[in-house]
């Protein structure tokens, strides 16, 4: 469902005061959502790729050269369609992960919580 023109104009001001205000997290914010565009090439590079192994079968069945490089050329090409988006997928993931030292904090302000709770003293 497009949005209607008013609700346009407001998301449109609201990315303008964001930009404004932390151009450093918009930046970061736009990076770190992978586009429709990468998902949707991750996909195709995995179909692409199982039609180029399954043509690699056919090939061997009936000994056309022709097909034997259709075959290896979507496989190829699936593989790079694959490792293209995986990267900016990845980095969306790493960008939403917290770090080691944000990981390693919690553990310990649990583990003191859970000392706290069990030697507390009514």
């Amino acid at each position: 469902m497009p949005l209607s023109e008013r609700e346009q104009r407001v998301l449109d001001e609201i990315e303008k005061n964001l930009y404004r205000e932390d151009p450093s997290f918009a930046r970061d914010v736009k990076k770190g959502s992978p586009n429709f565009s990468e998902v949707r090439n991750a996909k195709l590079g995995v179909v692409l790729f199982i039609a180029g192994f399954i043509s690699l079968f056919l090939f061997f069945f009936s000994q056309l050269i022709i097909l034997g490089v259709v075959a290896f050329g979507a496989m190829v090409g699936g593989i790079v369609l694959m490792a293209g988006s995986a990267r900016g997928v990845s980095a969306a993931r790493r960008l939403n992960a917290p770090t080691a030292k944000e990981r390693v904090t919690q553990a310990i302000a649990n583990w003191e919580e859970k000392v706290k709770q069990r030697y507390k003293r009514d």
